[in-house]
């Protein structure tokens, strides 16, 4: 991990600009007086980590900070309107713009945001007016269908931005001479992802926190696994032999009867707390897809190829027989998300697959935990993957109606940009251990993590409802995947040519 050391030196040093300037002697609530006041380089979902401080290096300037080429004074004096996910949406509100979560996020990102606000608005001589509407998707579709323009950049869940790109409603960002969609702050697993026949309507990138807030890593609890003796995990991981049959291995040894009552109930020790949609999550994470693409940027039908149903098949018949090594948050009494995370935090579950909407919680509460991704297939995967589930995530999109597309993507550039250089660092310092005493294999864990944040057209699409299908099979304890498939795989098929029919019609 040739950043590891940057990135924490960055962050170091934020912190330390920050304490120098503001310190008289208060604490905020959650003790954390750190922020990024000058901008920090850090590599994210799938980007090589800027270490060269060569003047020419692309998109950054000659200190390793994130940079724009743009002609700065082109738009001077002009707002642009950007609606994103109200209050409502709670943990899953935008806090891009405008934080909302401040108990989960302290003066951190706060003032991260609020800088990053502030660059963009005085470097570019713009104002940004931000819409946090509780109800994003009806306001957006209102826009749409009644021309009132009153939206340049919109950032609802990425299924909506999916269904709104099939329909026509969206600008191909491919076409925007203003949008340059290698750039390290665009997340290049989305933007390959989510293109049809070479057109993007719409990915995500450093904009927004959301899209590492559901990515998936592995909580593991330090004071159970070290009652276990269990080897170094984070050694694991960096020797590339942190695989499931491990994890198997050790939830096995951590699951026990303990309550003093007849039979395995929430109340004993577990291996795995998971849930029923953690079977699309291992199956991500082990390198497989729903859909991939062929050389025309087509999507293609491949979790009915034989590994990819195989892989399925074992994962399901594992999930089916529970007792042995996990148990399910929907098992718990409600609200199970409460119930089911306080055994965790108790140290009588050893592992937890949860989005880091989850470990910022954990943190919050002093729980004791590390960070470790989501484990390999086997020794022989080339590299861990971070899969994101769609369901919350934000992306962008620049609503075919606008009045200045080219505007909107000048926008969306300076902002991501600036993103990269404030927000993303913030947040991942809030998920590190210690605001003081940074834990440097957390750290690493966080840029394995984020570096590989993978997505799936099949998945954002959702052919076949196949993630209810796959929900609905653990939760009954089904695993013959094989039969299902068969059943649905005409519509499926059948969905993914109108899709393609849908991107292609267009010209």
């Amino acid at each position: 991990m040739r950043k590891i050391a940057s990135l924490l030196m960055a962050l170091l040093l934020a912190a330390a600009t920050f304490t120098a300037c503001n310190n008289n002697g208060n604490e905020t609530s959650n003790g954390d007086n750190s922020v990024a006041s000058q901008p920090s380089s850090v590599s994210t979902e799938g980007e090589s980590a800027v270490t060269s401080t060569e003047p020419d290096e692309p998109y950054t300037n000659g200190n390793g900070i994130y940079v724009t080429d743009f002609d700065k004074t082109k738009y001077e004096g002009k707002t642009i309107n950007i609606i994103v996910r109200g209050e409502a949406s709670a943990i899953y509100q935008s806090d891009d713009f405008i934080v909302g979560n401040t108990e989960y996020y302290g003066d951190n990102l706060i003032n991260a945001v609020e800088k990053k606000n502030e660059v963009v608005e005085e470097e570019y001589g713009v104002t940004l007016n931000i819409i946090k509407d509780d109800n994003i998707n009806s306001s957006v579709l209102l826009d749409l269908n009644s021309g009132t323009q009153l939206y340049d950049i919109i950032m609802p869940v990425l299924p909506q931005l999916a269904n709104w790109a099939r329909e026509g409603l969206l600008c191909d960002l491919t076409e925007l001479e203003n949008m340059h969609l290698d750039a390290p702050w665009y997340s290049q697993y989305a933007n390959d992802a989510y293109s049809v026949a070479n057109r993007l309507y719409f990915t995500t990138g450093d904009i927004t926190i959301l899209n590492k807030v559901n990515t998936i890593s592995l909580l593991f609890n330090i004071d159970y696994a070290t009652q276990l003796q269990l080897p170094n995990l984070y050694d694991l991981v960096k020797s590339g032999e942190w695989t499931y049959d491990k994890m198997m291995e050790f939830a096995k040894l951590a699951t026990a009867d303990t309550d003093g009552e007849s039979g395995m109930t929430g109340e004993d020790n577990w291996g795995v707390l998971t849930t029923y949609a953690d079977a699309l999550s291992f199956y991500g994470c082990f390198g497989y897809n729903i859909c991939s693409k062929d050389s025309n940027d087509l999507p293609y039908l491949t979790i009915t190829d034989s590994d990819a149903t195989t892989t399925l098949q074992n994962i399901l018949t594992d999930m089916a027989s529970k007792g042995t090594w996990c148990c399910y948050a929907q098992d718990f009494e409600q609200p199970i998300w409460v119930t089911s995370l306080e055994a965790f935090k108790q140290g009588r579950v050893l592992f937890r697959p949860s989005a880091f909407s989850a470990t910022t919680k954990l943190r919050i509460a002093g729980t004791n935990f590390g960070i470790l991704p989501m484990p390999k297939k086997d020794t022989n995967q080339d590299q861990y993957y971070a899969y994101c589930g769609t369901g919350e995530t934000v992306g962008f999109a620049i609503p075919y109606n606008c009045s200045d597309p080219e505007f909107s993507a000048y926008m969306v550039e300076a902002i991501s940009c600036e993103s990269k250089n404030y927000l993303t660092p913030a947040y991942m310092e809030v998920n590190l251990k210690s605001k003081d005493a940074k834990n440097d294999e957390d750290l690493e864990m966080l840029e394995i993590i984020f570096n590989n944040i993978k997505y799936d057209i099949g998945e954002v699409y959702d052919f076949g409802k196949i993630k209810s299908v796959l929900y609905g099979m653990v939760q009954s304890g089904d695993s013959n995947i094989v039969s299902k498939l068969d059943s649905l795989k005409d519509s499926i098929n059948s969905e993914i040519e109108t899709l393609i029919d849908q991107y292609e019609s267009r010209g």
